[in-house]
């Protein structure tokens, strides 16, 4: 059988070249109707004068180009090639299939090339080789900004263009969903959210993982909303596979991310704790590499995207648990500056969850006077440490937990048993209008918008400023920000 498939292939080798209508750009090898095992070097030319970065992607071949579902299958690049290797494509991502390959390059001006090719089967079970495929030519599809009146309306693109949206509020302000929700949506940008933050989990192999990301990220910009992704790595994965080898999948990920065109990518979260990073090997100095690793690859397929720091969990537990399995928040953020975290990111990323007296305050809380209890104080904690490179703070979690329409807290998250739904909504607009005062903060993300899950451990619902009776006091506490209202 293994003769007769490399027979095959052989054989497949003498389809004549198909046409290139733009010699600057063009895919030499694979051929059509062709079949792929593994690691495959895809050869051809990419030479626009005005190249910003390729990529490749790839759908269905049964499907429309048009309206298929495209899966980025390489990193960006935006180095020019002249008939030499392109990319290297893994093609074990996805399962064997017949599938049509895109060439996706991006041009200076934000115009958009595609060139295809296919049919390819990607066979790395021989078993599955077999079979006939149906020669498809490949095509060229220039996309434009807008159109010139009276011309051809190419296809549209597969993802959705960011929206241009205005910032109202004292600070750019958004809220994370746990699903998709067009009331929730709406809701938010009634208060004058501009904002949706996606916490996607990371996984080397994941093939649903860009579909994932896709999907949101089309969603939240069709709804007007810019798109924050905070992508979360597994520990577990990480320690069993080394940082040598799981860093570059993370990077080469974000990388792909970051070509579909969201406007922030998060990375990573709260990995000064063991429950995010693995325990013993908790180490500002390594996730700052990490950082450098993912920043470099979302440059490079879009500069556009802004990069945002892992934000640590606020905490003083390190002398109860030891350094193995956390590191107090201030000694991670200063570990992270020494080792240049700067020098890798736009915005420095800090979580505020655990407030259970007014943002203006900076004494009284009656658990006692630890900083990360207070909200000026815990900007401070995390600001200090930059305070050389004028790197802002981009909350991705600011939160207050009330149990309101809920019932009793878990025994763990008991200090916000008081918080009233209505106090909710007076501190966060507060934080909001104090945070825009200081000129040190880019972003506020709230924690959340639409959890419902409220279960022994995991108040998450109880943090959700849309409550279990569908209203939204929060909402209508930052509309009254608003510019003009």
């Amino acid at each position: 059988m293994r003769r007769i498939i490399v027979l095959l292939l052989l054989a497949l080798l003498t389809v004549p070249a198909f046409a290139q209508e733009d010699p600057n750009i063009q895919i030499t090898f694979p051929p059509p109707v062709y079949a792929l095992q593994g690691t495959v070097s895809i050869i051809g030319t990419v030479n626009p004068p005005d190249l910003q970065n390729y990529f490749f992607e790839m759908a269905d071949a049964s499907l429309d180009p048009a309206t298929a579902s495209w899966t980025p299958v390489t990193l960006p690049s935006r180095n020019p090639v002249v008939e030499g290797t392109l990319a290297q494509l893994n093609t074990t991502i996805v399962p064997d299939g017949i599938y049509t390959l895109r060439l996706r390059v991006v041009l200076q001006g934000g115009q958009t090339t595609f060139l295809t090719v296919g049919p390819l089967r990607i066979a790395n079970n021989l078993a599955g080789a077999e079979g006939d495929l149906t020669v498809q030519q490949p095509q060229v599809v220039a996309t434009t900004p807008a159109a010139t009146p009276g011309a051809e309306v190419p296809a549209e693109p597969t993802m959705v263009p960011r929206p241009n949206v205005v910032n109202e509020l004292p600070v750019p302000v958004g809220g994370q969903l746990v699903d998709f929700d067009d009331n929730a949506a709406e809701l938010m940008l009634e208060a004058g959210m501009t904002w949706v933050k996606w916490q996607v989990p990371f996984s080397p192999g994941d093939t649903n993982l860009m579909t994932f990301v896709r999907d949101r990220i089309n969603w939240s910009h069709e709804h007007g909303l810019f798109v924050f992704l905070s992508v979360k790595g597994n520990k577990d994965e990480l320690a069993a596979m080394g940082d040598e080898e799981y860093f570059p999948l993370y990077a080469e990920a974000v990388g792909q991310m970051a070509a579909m065109q969201p406007d922030a990518i998060q990375v990573w979260n709260e990995m000064n704790l063991d429950r995010e990073w693995p325990q013993g090997q908790i180490d500002p100095r390594s996730y700052t590499e990490l950082l450098r690793q993912s920043y470099e690859a979302i440059k490079a397929a879009d500069p556009q995207v802004q990069v945002v720091t892992g934000a640590p969990s606020p905490t003083g537990a390190e002398g109860a648990f030891g350094l193995d399995r956390v590191w107090n928040d201030d000694r991670y953020y200063l570990g992270m500056a020494n080792a240049g975290a700067a020098d890798y990111s736009d915005c420095v990323g800090i979580h505020y969850n655990e407030g259970i007296i007014s943002p203006r305050l900076q004494g009284g809380d009656p658990r006692g006077d630890y900083p990360t209890y207070y909200f000026p104080l815990m900007m401070q904690r995390a600001l200090f440490p930059f305070r050389d490179t004028g790197k802002p703070l981009c909350f991705s979690e600011l939160g207050y937990l009330s149990a309101d329409g809920y019932g009793a807290l878990p025994s763990g998250f008991a200090w916000g048993a008081n918080t009233s739904v209505a106090e909710q909504a007076e501190w966060l607009a507060d934080a909001v209008t104090i945070a825009g005062s200081t000129g040190n903060v880019d972003l506020i993300i709230v924690f959340n918008i639409n959890f419902t899950q409220f279960v022994e451990g995991d108040p998450q619902g109880g943090y959700a400023i849309i409550r279990p009776d569908g209203s939204c006091p929060a909402c209508d506490a930052l509309a009254a920000l608003r510019t003009g209202s």
